[in-house]
């Protein structure tokens, strides 16, 4: 999956439907947009590299977004985007691991559904 690709990518309309269905905050819907998007692009670079996403690293991760052909080519694309989006990626590693161990599954094995539980027992819990 190329950037282009994965930007087109971010959600369906069904996954923002169930995530909009939640009524969480603005700020919980938003993270759990990242959460979902994140987890899709990690899924890539862990399937490109041979590796479960828990065990990516921060570098690892950077260095897979500075060699994604689609950013190489954009010419207003600098350090800094790249640096933000690693960061973004990774930080979003937190939240997955948590509800991976939560849900007694591997990253890779989430589902949307799962995450939208977790996050609505966050932010209501029982």
């Amino acid at each position: 999956m190329n950037v282009s690709e994965s930007l087109e990518a971010l959600l369906t309309p069904e996954e923002c439907a169930m995530i909009d269905q939640t009524l969480l905050p603005t700020r919980d819907r938003f993270s759990m947009r990242i959460t979902v998007y994140s987890l899709r692009y990690l899924k890539q670079i862990g399937a490109g590299l041979g590796m479960a996403i828990a065990d990516l690293t921060s570098e690892q991760i950077k260095t897979w977004v500075q060699q994604e052909p689609q950013m190489q080519t954009q010419a207003n694309l600098d350090a800094s985007f790249v640096d933000w989006f690693t960061h973004l990626l990774t930080a979003s590693l937190v939240p997955l691991q948590t509800i991976a161990q939560h849900e007694v599954t591997e990253i890779e094995e989430l589902t949307l559904p799962q995450i939208v539980a977790w996050f609505e027992h966050q932010v209501k819990p029982l």
